[in-house]
C-alpha cells in the first residue's frame, strides 16, 4: 500500500485569502465607524536576510495587496504594487520588514485619518506615499505635486513611519542630502488636491 503524504512549507501557502502581515483597525473615512485595513501577502515568504546591505533583516518578500473592510463587507482591495509603483506595478514584487505596524496621522489636516506605506529606497533612507480613504471606503493615494514617493532619511528599517510628521495640512520630514552632505527637513502643504513643496 502507497500513502501519499502532502506536505505544505512553512512559508505562505497558496491560497485565495492570503496571509495578513500587518492589520489596523481606525475609522479612516471619518464616518465614526472604524474600518479595518490589512496588508495580505498573497505569495512568498518570511525571510531572513544576511547579505551585507542596508535592506537586510528580518521581512516578508512577494505579492501584496491592501484591502479595506467594514464588518463583512469588503469596500476595496488593491495590489500593492500597482498603488506604490504606478502605473506599470513594477512587477508586483515588494518586501516588508517585519514585524510591520502600519502609522496613522492626519496628514492633509481634513479631520480623518491618513496612513503611510513605504519601501526600501537606500541606505540613506526609503520611499514613502500616504494613502487614506475616500468617502466611498475605496483607497485613495495623497500625492506629491512633484510626483514619486516621498523620500524619508532615519526611518531605519520600517515600512511605515512616525518620521513623517503632520500639522494642520502640513507635512515634514527629514531627508538626507548628498549634495550637502547633511540631514535637512522638507515640508508640503495640502492644497485640497495634493501636497505643495515649502520652501
Amino acid at each position: 500500500m502507497l500513502i501519499l503524504a502532502l506536505c505544505v512549507a512553512p512559508a505562505l501557502a497558496a491560497t485565495p485569502q492570503g496571509r495578513v502581515i500587518a492589520r489596523l483597525e481606525a475609522d479612516l473615512d471619518g464616518d465614526g465607524a472604524a474600518e479595518v485595513l490589512e496588508l495580505v501577502m498573497l505569495s512568498g515568504q518570511r525571510v531572513k536576510d544576511r547579505e551585507p546591505w542596508c535592506g537586510a533583516g528580518e521581512k516578508w518578500r512577494g505579492r501584496f495587496e491592501l484591502r479595506v473592510g467594514r464588518g463583512d463587507i469588503v469596500l476595496d482591495r488593491r495590489g500593492f504594487a500597482a498603488l506604490f509603483w504606478p502605473p506599470e506595478g513594477q512587477g508586483e514584487e515588494a518586501f516588508f520588514w517585519a514585524p510591520l505596524k502600519i502609522i496613522t496621522a492626519d496628514y492633509n489636516g481634513d479631520g480623518r485619518l491618513d496612513f503611510n506605506l513605504g519601501q526600501y529606497g537606500s541606505c540613506n533612507g526609503n520611499l514613502y506615499r500616504i494613502f487614506g480613504l475616500g468617502p466611498d471606503g475605496r483607497l485613495r493615494e495623497l500625492p506629491l505635486a512633484t510626483g514619486g514617493a516621498l523620500f524619508v532619511s532615519g526611518a531605519g528599517r520600517a515600512n511605515s513611519t512616525g518620521a513623517i510628521r503632520a500639522r494642520g495640512g502640513v507635512i515634514s520630514a527629514p531627508a538626507y542630502d548628498n549634495t550637502q552632505g547633511k540631514e535637512i527637513t522638507r515640508r508640503w502643504r495640502w492644497d485640497g488636491a495634493v501636497f505643495q513643496p515649502l520652501p
